[in-house]
């Protein structure tokens, strides 16, 4: 893998996909975001603030497929195995939805299921032109991960990344993680 903090997985998602992922999450079921860990806590609104939708089981699987189709590349980029995919996120972002700085796991001072994470994907379903704000930014340097609608952002678990506040506007993302082999 090069020294980056991150890789640009562009056109995971072509736009007809696009069309079929986001007319499928226009009537999803909603609930708060969670914190792994931290689930139904008051500190979670301190660490996180966004909205997780639960999509159709067809929208699950192809947003599944074309993840696990990347999976050998992945494996090839960060030159380790990988395992199966956890249970997809599917995020919104709203005004002043935010996510602090954190590491999604695979860190020594965690020891719950977290640890078993090995890649994080971050996958954009809105385009950027549709909010200000909420940038995925990795540490150090705050490095800001670029990407279209469909492109898809992998790094290391361990990678200290946030999602700065959204001041306007709608971001939709799906969070995903590759465990160990």
């Amino acid at each position: 893998m090069t020294d980056t903090l991150f890789q640009l997985l562009p056109g995971l998602l072509g736009p007809a996909d696009l069309a079929v992922v986001r007319q499928g999450l226009s009537e999803a079921d909603a609930a708060a975001s969670t914190v792994s860990g931290l689930a139904d806590r008051p500190v979670v609104g301190l660490a996180r603030r966004s909205t997780r939708l639960t999509a159709p089981a067809a929208i699950e699987a192809l947003l599944r497929e074309r993840l696990l189709a990347v999976r050998p590349r992945l494996e090839a980029l960060f030159d380790r195995p990988l395992g199966d995919l956890e249970p997809l996120q599917i995020l919104r972002y709203g005004p002043g939805d935010y996510f602090v700085a954190h590491q999604d796991g695979n860190t020594p001072l965690i020891h719950d299921d977290t640890r078993h994470r090995r890649v994080s994907l971050s996958l954009l379903l809105s385009p950027p032109e549709d909010w200000t704000g909420g940038a995925l930014l990795f540490h150090p340097g705050q490095q800001e991960a670029p990407g279209a609608a469909g492109d898809a952002v992998a790094f290391r678990a361990e990678t200290t990344h946030e999602v700065t506040p959204l001041e306007a506007g709608q971001r939709l993302s799906v969070a995903a993680w590759f465990r160990t082999a």
